[in-house]
């Protein structure tokens, strides 16, 4: 049985200077994003219900990527203002621009 899994990126690149993360397809499709990007599209529930009632995402005005863990459908995104409960699919971050 053949199944369709989202595919993951070949290759994760930091740009610590710039606080940007590359994420880097097979067929070399790059995805650049903000560490503030990344925070603001957090697909957690949390997240989701905050921007429906027009709430602030995070407190921190500019927040940081401090870890990515792997889930196997995609990542787990952990930022410097404490929030870790954002899963972000591989599909979710690829369309992602």
């Amino acid at each position: 049985m053949h199944t369709n899994l989202p595919t993951k990126p070949t290759d994760i690149r930091f740009d610590v200077e710039h606080d940007l993360i590359h994420f880097i397809w097979e067929n070399e499709k790059t995805v650049t994003l903000s560490h503030d990007q990344l925070r603001q599209a957090c697909p957690c529930a949390f997240c989701r219900y905050n921007k429906i009632k027009k709430l602030p995402i995070s407190s921190m005005q500019h927040v940081q990527v401090i870890q990515l863990n792997s889930q196997g459908y995609g990542i787990q995104i952990c930022f410097n203002d404490g929030h870790d409960k954002g899963i972000f699919p591989w599909e979710y971050l690829k369309n992602m621009s």
